[in-house]
């Protein structure tokens, strides 16, 4: 319980400092609170306290491959995490994926809390604000339980312990954790509940929650869950409001890549922890791109541009467009995958084929053949999968695809690379694929070691 005293008893202080310029408040004996609704329009729109989104699991990823000059270069949690350790922080450290999600979840608590009783504001807008923090608080928990949590088995319970749902702003409460299903159970309950109170359909900015960011985050979820024909549905709503997608042949170079809130691929944006930014990409992922794909010159970029510099690539569309991080948000792209794998598994191999040549044509040289083409489903399901590991490259995205596919004998597969010396494996389902929970914060609180 200490860890959670310790953790949120400082967020009101990061709440006041991020929202001192344009929230009001008031004096209450030693504390502040918040009061107006324009106080929880405000810390809703903190968007650098609560777009944080973790992003240790990219290191461990098979997107990343350290060049062996560059591994002496490392901290110790980069080691760490790269070769799949029980242990990744030392006493000294924090686990700063753990705090920025579970502010965001405290942020969120605190609205979801308040809001509706909070003054000077309609009713219109105080709904709008609540149903905003459902979405916010359903992504924070999504990165968390798959990243500290087994992947979910559709054919289990689902019953093993993953990370505390904390729905309370409560300064102390006890941590024990739940199990993946019941957080699994939280995220699609919270989405629902931002549809089911009149969610905006067009936000003015894509750094905030939607009708369609809802949509779109229940097919992820439902993929997560290998519930594909959910997916498929959330998906294809998703896409019915908004499925523009930039076409890479416009640009005259990288550089033109659009800002982040200009972006008409993103649905919903939310980014990984910019301490994750540069790290090497695999050299046999990097190859797999062909000479007309642009993707390999607009999504990634040299080392050099990197400190500590190495010879490859790492994620570029940070470095030509400063704005937008590494953006991990659902996306057009994301939808148009979501789909065509679901429709690859229910045996629609020309429909999932349709959408991957959709996405393909805006990504290729003018007058290049692009189009892919499948004569049976597993076919497709293979053209599917190696196009989420272009489309997503350097995001992260390609752990969540390791853990689930480990399901299936037919995609598990175990990995080995080779750090200072020591060659370490990682085999299908293993407790590699489950980040440890600092042990600093279980020995603060016991429970979470249970």
């Amino acid at each position: 319980m200490k860890l959670l005293k310790i953790t949120l008893y400082i967020l009101p202080f990061f709440l006041l400092n991020s929202c001192r310029d344009y929230v009001e408040v008031e004096q209450v004996g030693n504390n502040r609170i918040l009061k107006y609704t324009s106080d929880y329009r405000g810390l809703a729109n903190s968007y650098n306290d609560i777009s944080g989104s973790g992003g240790i699991y990219l290191l461990a990823s098979a997107d990343v491959d350290f060049p062996t000059a560059y591994q002496n270069g490392v901290t110790t949690i980069w080691g760490n995490s790269y070769t799949w350790q029980d242990i990744i922080y030392d006493p000294s450290q924090g686990d700063s994926d753990w705090v920025s999600l579970y502010k965001a979840v405290y942020y969120n608590n605190v609205i979801l809390d308040g809001v509706m009783s909070s003054e000077k504001g309609t009713d219109a807008e105080k709904k709008e604000i609540y149903a905003e923090a459902f979405v916010h608080r359903a992504f924070a928990y999504l990165q968390l339980v798959n990243t500290y949590g087994p992947q979910f088995d559709p054919a289990s319970a689902n019953s093993e312990k993953a990370v505390p749902l904390l729905l309370k702003p409560e300064l102390f409460s006890s941590l024990d954790r739940s199990t993946v299903g019941q957080v699994y159970d939280q995220i699609i309950s919270d989405l629902k509940s931002a549809l089911a109170n009149d969610i905006q359909d067009t936000p003015s900015f894509n750094v905030l929650p939607s009708k369609r960011a809802a949509y779109a985050l229940l097919a992820r979820t439902y993929l997560y869950m290998g519930q594909y024909q959910l997916s498929l549905e959330n998906a294809e709503k998703a896409l019915e409001m908004q499925n523009e997608l930039i076409d890479l042949k416009s640009f005259a170079s990288a550089y033109s890549y659009p800002v982040l809130i200009q972006n008409p691929e993103v649905i919903f944006s939310k980014t990984l922890l910019l301490t994750y930014n540069g790290a090497p990409l695999s050299t046999d992922l990097l190859n797999s791109f062909s000479a007309d794909d642009l993707r390999y010159n607009y999504y990634t970029i040299a080392g050099t541009n990197f400190y500590p510099s190495y010879t490859g690539r790492g994620f570029g569309i940070n470095s030509y467009s400063y704005t937008n991080g590494i953006n991990i948000g659902v996306s057009v792209p994301e939808m148009y995958l979501i789909a065509a794998e679901c429709y690859a598994r229910a045996g629609q191999t020309q429909k999932a084929v349709d959408y991957l040549n959709i996405l393909r044509a805006k990504r290729y040289k003018a007058n290049t053949a692009y189009e892919v083409s499948a004569t049976t489903n597993t076919e497709a399901l293979n053209l599917v999968l190696t196009e989420r590991e272009k489309e997503f490259i350097g995001r992260g995205f390609r752990w969540f695809d390791q853990r689930r596919l480990n399901l299936d004998p037919a995609f598990q597969k175990t990995y080995t690379r080779t750090f200072k010396g020591t060659t370490y494996t990682l085999l299908p389902n293993s407790d590699g694929y489950v980040f440890p929970i600092n042990q600093n914060y279980i020995d603060l609180n016991p429970e979470l070691g249970k």
